[in-house]
């Protein structure tokens, strides 16, 4: 297993429960049918999503592994093992899409046709959850990455009605000491 990889599955395996901005997100949703996870990781916003009643839930993520650290019971969940880019997005299928600090990792090229695709797959009233990576970012210049200012995240907001914007800006030492400067967002497709 690739070590960047490996780091990652031990990084997701450490998280023990849903993350907040997806909870926070649950109260906004009308209809719980369909929710799709993009890097759905340890898979603990998957169990909470099926915990809360939603009726099917599609986990899209590139890692097998993830698989192993956690399923929940197979009956309304699918783990879809791709990158973003190569899943096969259904038209104003889901109640709600969340991406939780998994945009960021698209490539700029790739981006602005999956923020599209994100758009598109929700239904009117549907909730976007995620977040953003600033330009103030400790990874900011990483040709693989994707960041954005302020004023890009709302105008990429067009045709959503914002709920939650929040900036978050912080120093933490896991491996290593990182600055995150990023945007939570939860919003309804209009």
């Amino acid at each position: 297993m690739d070590s960047e990889i490996q780091k990652w599955v031990v990084y997701q395996s450490r998280i023990t429960k849903p993350r907040p901005l997806v909870t926070r997100a649950l109260p906004y949703v009308k209809e719980k049918g369909v929710a799709l996870d993009l890097g759905a990781g340890s898979l603990h916003d998957v169990e909470l999503l099926l915990k809360e009643g939603f009726k099917e839930v599609i986990a899209v993520d590139q890692t097998p592994q993830f698989r192993e650290v956690s399923c929940p019971p197979e009956s309304h969940f699918t783990y879809v093992e791709k990158r973003f880019g190569d899943y096969e997005f259904p038209s104003e299928h889901f109640d709600l899409v969340s991406a939780q600090l998994a945009l960021p990792f698209v490539a700029p090229d790739e981006f602005k046709k999956l923020w599209s695709q994100i758009h598109n797959v929700l239904k009117t009233g549907g909730i976007f959850t995620g977040q953003f990576f600033s330009v103030r970012d400790d990874w900011f210049g990483k040709n693989d990455m994707t960041f954005h200012s302020e004023e890009e995240v709302h105008a990429l907001a067009h045709g959503f009605e914002e709920l939650v914007f929040e900036e978050q800006e912080y120093t933490e030492e896991i491996a290593r000491k990182k600055h995150w400067h990023f945007f939570d967002l939860i919003l309804r497709k209009k």
